[in-house]
């Protein structure tokens, strides 16, 4: 699954530009926001569901607060640290993210000497990939997004269900068959777990603040096949724009 080497991750940090003069987060400072996580509900009883038709513009009102307090406000490259473990063992090395909002990113994973390890390009909700390649180790676009921290609920979700408590929020949505549970605290994305009915688990958890208002650390695990991704913030820094070429991976 070689694709690039250690030159074209040089030529990838060459071509960027330096953040100068830009806000440090993606995120504003202040929201009053609500839920009881699921680590919370040990210490009391969990609050009501918002269901009410009186409820429903509140549920609203939070979820577009959050959603406009969570974004990727423009271009950047992302340098990382990662790790994989899976049933046929353990992997590791750098990686690099280039993302232009709101449906774009390019992942390419480097082994320890700099050979490519994984390319994949998430373009409108679709992965691209090299001829041969496995998706299984990645997240699928809607969790990508959440290990960049972005607030982004697929096409056509509905959103069925809130909880709340003092400056945590927690907000569920449903989509064909399956289900995203996004939790807050303070404005900061923190996790999504999606299940499915076909009994399917996928999580992603963040941790830490990395510059640009990125999360420190993200761990996506899809519990059914074993699976966990660990990404550790190395750089971020905003750039003017991408080569459209980097979106067609596995399209040539």
């Amino acid at each position: 699954m070689a694709h690039m080497g250690q030159a074209d991750l040089h030529l990838i940090r060459d071509g960027r530009t330096r953040l100068n003069g830009l806000p440090g987060r993606w995120y504003s400072s202040r929201v009053a926001l609500l839920a009881l996580m699921g680590t919370i509900a040990c210490s009391g009883a969990a609050p009501e569901i918002a269901r009410d038709p009186e409820a429903a513009s509140i549920d609203s009102a939070a979820a577009q607060t959050v959603l406009a307090e969570n974004r990727l406000e423009g271009p950047v490259q992302i340098d990382f640290e990662w790790s994989l473990q899976e049933r046929e063992g353990r992997f590791s090395g750098m990686g690099v993210t280039r993302v232009a909002p709101p449906d774009r990113a390019r992942l390419d994973l480097f082994g320890p000497r700099g050979e490519g390890y994984l390319s994949a390009a998430f373009v409108e909700g679709e992965i691209r990939l090299p001829p041969g390649a496995s998706a299984t180790t990645l997240p699928p676009p809607e969790l990508l997004w959440t290990a960049l921290g972005v607030f982004q609920p697929p096409d056509g979700a509905t959103l069925v269900a809130t909880r709340a408590e003092g400056t945590d929020l927690e907000l569920d949505y449903t989509a064909e068959g399956e289900r995203l549970r996004y939790r807050f605290v303070d404005d900061r994305l923190r996790s999504v777990e999606w299940t499915s009915r076909a009994g399917g688990r996928r999580t992603v958890e963040l941790d830490g603040d990395g510059e640009l208002g990125l999360p420190g650390t993200a761990v996506y695990k899809d519990w059914r096949q074993f699976v966990e991704l660990r990404l550790t913030l190395k750089e971020a820094f905003a750039v003017d724009g991408f080569s459209p070429d980097i979106w067609q991976v596995g399209q040539n």
